[in-house]
């Protein structure tokens, strides 16, 4: 196994107890806002849904981070952009402390963010770099 599949595997097993926690009290929580859910719904009540849902959507979003990392594959900047905002929206209004049991992930995520949209922008470069000029034939065809 690679340095990098050993790394995966270490951050995946430590986030296991949180992602039990997380998916837990997400499924609650989304349970709850779906008995509650009134109509009109609330703007709190939808934003929460909404929260929830991505949130619990972010670990299968880092999950194909972790896969094209170990590919050695980056993927398009808006796959780590997108899966950023989906794993802080529950965050923001109060889960920074609950944040803490999935600390391994977030660090590895941020770290696997970095990576990809490095690894996208060098690849766009490497992309439209202009061919280099063969010295041996003449530049007008001739």
């Amino acid at each position: 196994m690679s340095g990098r599949g050993v790394v995966s595997l270490l951050v995946w097993l430590s986030c296991v107890p949180g992602m039990f926690v997380h998916s837990t009290m997400g499924t609650t929580l989304f349970g709850m806002q779906l008995a509650e859910l009134a109509w009109p719904p609330s703007w709190q009540s939808l934003w929460l849904l909404c929260a929830v849902l991505a949130s619990l959507a972010a670990w299968p979003m880092l999950g194909v981070l972790t896969l094209r990392w170990l590919e050695n594959r980056p993927l398009h900047w808006r796959w780590p952009l997108v899966g950023t905002l989906m794993a802080t929206c529950w965050m923001l209004p109060r889960g920074w402390i609950l944040a803490l049991f999935v600390a391994p992930g977030v660090l590895f995520a941020a770290y696997l963010c970095a990576w990809h949209v490095l690894g996208w922008r060098r690849a766009q470069r490497s992309s439209v770099a202009p061919p280099r000029a063969d010295p041996e034939r003449p530049a007008d065809g001739l």
